[in-house]
């Protein structure tokens, strides 16, 4: 069975590839998904020993072909990656002396290194706010730039994109300290951070409707909650009850940018196809609701059609960020159920999710059990010795 490790390129800076991939490879590991390029963060990483970093928001960690890049596209920035390729490089060249594989890991449309730099790209909320570290999917600069970024990376010598991102984002955890000083709803963070940018407006006048009757709508219903208290605390955001408060073109509104979204896909997958490279899903559908054990009924909220998308990627991989083996299990039964195309987990060996190497072995198992394609595991530059060891025994057994 194919198992990947996620990895940034920190492991690679601080030891040669081959010593990593072998000590991998012993570990029953075939390849990792390396990250060719990422967003902001603060990592407290531990493989090498403890080390804090900070890193950039929407870098490259190789040198880009801007030659891939479609006209009219939004463009990586002279100090949004590295000087030259010699990483990336080193570790496809050593992965492929062992036969084991590399997948290019790539954040798309949550990138403020690129949003900074074009607000007009960013998602625009009914009230005119720029989201600056979410660029919309309907953006044609935007498009552009994913459609670039696959070509580039299928250019690099890599079997498949796990491609993470590229979908609408809620309106928070967007940045590193946010300051949201009131009590929202799911149905109130989904109307502030619905996207009413020039090419979401135009992409539903396309289609028949009228979005700026739409976002008129959405900000009168936004009002109490603005000045005095939120109306639907007592509320699960649903469609239904969108359509309730809005009005039935609600409803079209979030058709038309699901199809928009997955007219994208479709391009990007026949980019990558083209090159004999796939497209893997990273899903994060699950993590809308860490209680929800159908989570795909939950990506309307950010933009996503499972039916649409399925038929645009080479698997979905959603990640199985649950603390038991059963319920791990039935969200894996429940991708199953729903999708044509084919399955990856990826499970995170550590804290949150696993605190012994029992309860990791069980969700293995179970994964193995509901017939998987691949089980992949986050974040091998943060584990301790003895995560790596835990997924060694469970992929052993």
């Amino acid at each position: 069975m194919r198992a990947h490790a996620f990895a940034l390129p920190f492991t690679f800076f601080r030891q040669q590839p081959a010593e990593v991939l072998a000590e991998l490879a012993e570990a029953g590991f075939t390849g990792v998904n390396l990250a060719f390029n990422y967003h902001a963060s603060r990592d407290f990483l531990l493989r090498q020993g403890a080390q804090l970093e900070y890193l950039n928001d929407g870098f490259h960690y190789y040198s880009p072909d801007l030659s891939n890049y479609p006209k009219n596209s939004l463009l990586p920035g002279p100090s949004d990656h590295l000087a030259d390729n010699s990483m990336v490089e080193s570790v496809i060249a050593a992965a492929t002396s062992r036969e084991m594989s590399v997948d290019a890991w790539a954040v798309f449309a949550h990138n403020s290194a690129l949003g900074k730099g074009e607000p007009s790209a960013t998602v625009t909320n009914a009230l005119g706010n720029n989201f600056l570290s979410e660029l919309c999917p309907a953006n044609p600069r935007f498009r552009n730039y994913a459609l670039g970024l696959v070509t580039d990376l299928c250019s690099r010598g890599v079997n498949s994109i796990a491609m993470e991102s590229l979908h609408w984002h809620g309106a928070r955890h967007g940045e590193h300290h946010e300051r949201f000083f009131m009590e929202l709803s799911s149905t109130s963070e989904f109307l502030l951070s619905l996207c009413f940018c020039q090419p979401c407006i135009t992409n539903f006048s396309q289609n028949g409707g009228d979005a700026l009757a739409l976002q008129t709508k959405v900000v009168a219903a936004l009002q109490p909650v603005l000045t005095e208290s939120d109306p639907w605390l007592d509320n699960t955001v649903s469609k239904d009850f969108l359509a309730e408060i809005l009005g039935i073109q609600v409803l079209d509104y979030l058709s038309a940018r699901e199809q928009n979204l997955a007219n994208l896909y479709n391009e990007i997958f026949q980019t990558a196809s083209e090159h004999g490279v796939g497209i893997n899903y990273v899903d994060q559908s699950t993590l809308l609701d860490l209680d929800s054990k159908t989570p795909l009924d939950l990506s309307w909220l950010i933009g996503i059609d499972p039916d649409l998308i399925s038929k645009s990627v080479s698997a979905f991989q959603p990640l199985v960020y649950r603390k038991t083996a059963g319920d791990s299990a039935a969200i894996i039964g429940h991708y199953k159920k729903k999708l044509t195309c084919e399955v990856f987990a990826i499970l995170r060996p550590t804290f949150p999710d696993n605190n012994d190497a029992k309860s990791l072995l069980a969700k293995v198992a179970a994964m193995k059990e509901s017939g998987v394609g691949a089980i992949d595991f986050y974040l091998l530059d943060t584990w301790r010795p003895r995560d790596l060891q835990w997924v060694a025994a469970a992929l052993k057994h």
